[in-house]
């Protein structure tokens, strides 16, 4: 018989023996500790993921932000240039057939 078989039958290497080598106080510290370090690990990549999606959708937001911030300059731009006093003179005599009244027509009412 060789030497390991005969260590397994004299119990040196049973099941209790291994058990009881593994749950040792030490190395059980060392395994939770292992365990804690794994976990906060994979915590930090977990983190990191997500900020770097986070980071990602508020480039995108304000990329966004600014295209509406043009957009209602150009909206302004374009109220000011309807609201002209010459369009909006040229409209009320084109298509309401208005006249400018005459300097003698016109009466200032005093307060």
């Amino acid at each position: 018989m060789n030497a390991a078989a005969r260590m397994f039958n004299q119990g040196v290497l049973s099941r209790g023996w291994a058990v009881s080598f593994l749950l040792e106080r030490a190395q059980v510290s060392i395994i939770i500790l292992m365990l804690v370090i794994i976990t906060s690990a994979l915590s930090m990549v977990y983190v990191t993921n997500q900020t770097r999606g986070l980071n990602a959708s508020l480039q995108q937001t304000q990329v966004e932000r600014d295209h509406m911030h043009v957009q209602w300059g150009q909206l302004l731009l374009e109220k000011s240039t309807w609201m002209m006093q010459a369009r909006v003179q040229q409209i009320a005599e084109d298509k309401l057939n208005m006249v400018f009244p005459a300097g003698k027509s016109v009466v200032v009412v005093a307060e």
